[in-house]
């Protein structure tokens, strides 16, 4: 049977995904929540939900699934340890840090790689593999097909998103809250800037997407190697968790749920399939005032669905009811056996005595318990009595024991070994005589121009390379940063390029990791592998990256701090990116492909337009688009920072001279116009 997930916001919706009938839930801690405005769960709540889920055999997962700073890692530490003392069923996790740390904490607690990890494709749930994770919650934006050939190449447990909110945005990969706002949604605080009226092309909200429902297609064949079927939702309330599990699970029993009531609970102008069946059209929509009169009359009568207790654990009953012996019963279920002997004899009867129908029934009933009777087998003597109180109290003494034995039995005990934090790193007022400069380019003329200059590396799209690129050991390759349609292909072009003499590659995700070491490259790590603390830099090196690019959302200072065995940099040029996405927001479907991958076109070109005016411009990637920042990162003049680190990364996003832009940053001018410093000197939450 398929997992039920179910999400719980607070402990009210918790009552509601157990009485109908999830299989398991997630819950967030209070810190380290990727939905820190949920009501979320203190130390003791948790471990007292975790008390309801085992005692009924439900799992519970804790979504510790944010990134840290390396002076948050003694509390994380904290965090997963209350995880493990509450014995929760594994740990949600999107920082490589928090990986390692739970690896080292709990080794036996299992580990579940965050879909904000963006582990899309068959190498990237390899990676994960490689790196201890059980399970890997794959992306949103994945096609039928894409799940289908992860799950016949991978042996990890796969959990899918089945219904709730889509983001437009490949998962681990948005950062427009954070430009925008200062609100990072990898720290669990997305403000959803996305949801507002961004326009293209005459066409308004083109960056809200409907919420995704594949409950339709809940047991097509292509689902078939998914362990886990996961509702969203902790934001919502209980009546939408118990609307959304009853229909996840009479669909996978192949049972009629009610269409009507699930798309009428909460929706933005209707479901939608999402990415699922290739197509990518009709999925934008916003929540009107019909969506919210809607809710309104959804909601009546909902909360009938999770009043009493979801009968879930089938259980075999024998009683025996014997002259001159005490009242004795058995029970029997998929966790174990237990036994009660009363202190009650039956009497001789004076009137009617009992008979085996009597006691049948009286021991079946189970309905306020999470058991049920499957089978109920009664000897009793001739001409005996008992009264129904006593029957009802063996019975009731049956359940408790019943229910002790399932908490024993679903409850993980871990060892629990001591933190010991990560080194910090020996300050130096300038670590670098000299800043190390590197270009990131996405046109063919750039990449000419930039191996005409002193840059360390340049790195360049997989497809402007070919056997007649000079100074090939100074090119790391792109690879297109959505893999799941393109993965074979790419290893294919790989292993001809390091055959033409090219040896780096460019990592933004563990997928392009796994793949670049496939194929025999070095790997220099990007700054979408979201790198924010020590650990997380740790296990880049173990893993193979001969360097990382650390993320933009943390502030210099405290990146500067970051103790890494492999060199860091940072991005310090260029228009930052706020969202990768499958969907073309020009087009309102599939990327056009006028850019492939592999082969060098022009972008259609374009932009997003947000309620001030303000351009977004679209970079066109051939089977995704980025959506840009407005205003140049600039940070020229701000040469005591470039030399805490051991590069420098210039990312030139349009057609423009390279040259001037390189020997600014050498000269450490101060910019003109309008620019921005990014995150660096004023952090995001």
């Amino acid at each position: 049977m398929k997992e039920i997930l179910a999400p719980c916001g607070g402990y009210e919706s918790l009552a509601a995904a157990l009485n109908t009938g999830a299989d398991a839930v997630y819950a967030g801690l209070r810190r380290f929540s990727a939905r820190k405005n949920a009501e979320n769960f203190s130390d003791e709540e948790f471990a007292k939900a975790a008390r309801e889920c085992h005692k009924r055999g439900v799992k519970i997962y804790a979504a510790i699934n944010t990134l840290a700073y390396d002076v948050e890692l003694s509390l994380l530490a904290e965090c997963l340890e209350t995880a493990a003392k509450c014995g929760a069923d594994g740990v949600i996790l999107q920082d490589l840090g928090a990986m390692r740390l739970a690896k080292e904490l709990c080794p036996e607690m299992p580990r579940h790689a965050s879909t904000q990890m963006s582990l899309n494709s068959v190498c990237g749930v390899k990676a994960a593999e490689e790196l201890g994770f059980s399970r890997v919650v794959i992306g949103r934006e994945l096609s039928a097909g894409e799940i289908f050939e992860i799950s016949q190449n991978t042996s990890a447990e796969l959990e899918i998103f089945v219904h709730g909110a889509l983001c437009v945005c490949v998962s681990g990969q948005c950062y427009m809250s954070s430009v925008f706002g200062g609100r990072s949604g990898n720290r669990g605080l997305c403000a959803q800037p996305c949801r507002l009226d961004f326009t293209a092309n005459g066409r308004h909200n083109v960056l809200s997407l409907k919420d995704s429902s594949l409950i339709p297609k809940i047991n097509c064949k292509e689902l078939a190697g998914v362990c886990s079927f996961k509702i969203e939702g902790r934001m919502k309330r209980p009546e939408y968790v118990a609307c959304a599990v009853d229909a996840c699970k009479k669909a996978v029993l192949g049972e009629k749920y009610d269409k009507d009531r699930l798309a009428g609970i909460f929706s933005r102008g209707g479901l939608t399939e999402g990415y699922f069946d290739g197509t990518m059209r009709d999925m934008c929509g916003i929540r009107g005032k019909e969506d919210v009169e809607n809710s309104a009359r959804a909601l009546n009568g909902i909360k009938e669905l999770y009043k009493s207790e979801f009968p879930r654990i089938a259980v075999s009953i024998s009683a025996e009811i014997a002259e001159n012996k005490p009242l004795r019963a058995a029970a029997k279920c998929v966790f174990g056996e237990v036994s009660v002997l009363s202190d009650k004899f039956p009497e001789k009867a004076t009137g009617a005595p009992l008979d085996e129908k009597i006691v049948c029934e009286r021991m079946s009933k189970l309905g306020s318990t999470q058991f049920y009777a499957e089978n109920v087998t009664v000897a009793v003597g001739e001409g005996l009595y008992i009264s129904a109180a006593e029957l009802n109290s063996l019975r009731r003494e049956l359940c408790a024991r019943l229910e002790e034995l399932v908490l024993e039995k679903c409850s993980p005990k871990y060892e629990i070994r001591p933190f010991s934090p990560p080194e910090k790193r020996v300050r130096e007022p300038n670590l670098q005589t000299e800043v190390k400069f590197r270009a990131e380019v996405y046109s063919k003329k750039q990449l000419d121009e930039a191996l005409t200059l002193d840059f360390e590396l340049v790195y360049a799209p997989i497809g402007l390379l070919s056997e007649k690129t000079p100074d090939k050991e100074r090119v790391a390759i792109a690879l297109p940063l959505f893999l799941a349609d393109c993965e074979k292909e790419t290893e294919k072009r790989l292993l001809k390029l390091r055959e033409y003499g090219f040896c780096k590659g460019l990592a933004q995700s563990l997928g392009h990791a796994y793949l670049l070491k496939k194929c025999g490259f070095e790997v220099c790590g990007g700054y979408r592998m979201n790198i924010l603390n020590s650990l997380s830099a740790k296990v880049c090196g173990e893993f193979g990256f001969r360097d990382i690019t650390l993320s933009f959302e943390g502030t210099a200072a405290a990146l500067s701090e970051i103790n890494s065995p492999v060199p860091r940099g940072i991005i310090a040029y260029g228009r930052l990116p706020l969202m990768l996405t499958r969907r073309c927001p020009l087009s309102d479907g599939a990327p056009c492909g006028k850019m492939s991958p592999f082969l060098e076109g022009k972008s259609c070109g374009g932009c997003v337009y947000d309620r001030k005016g303000n351009a977004l411009p679209v970079l066109c990637g051939g089977n995704s688009v980025e959506l840009l920042n407005p205003e140049v990162l600039v940070l020229s003049d701000k040469q005591q920072v470039l030399r805490k680190f051991d590069f420098a990364v210039l990312k030139f996003t349009e057609e423009s001279e390279i040259a001037p832009v390189l020997e600014m940053y050498k000269n450490g001018q101060k910019p003109n116009g309008r620019f921005t410093r990014g995150l660096y000197f004023r952090g995001a939450e």
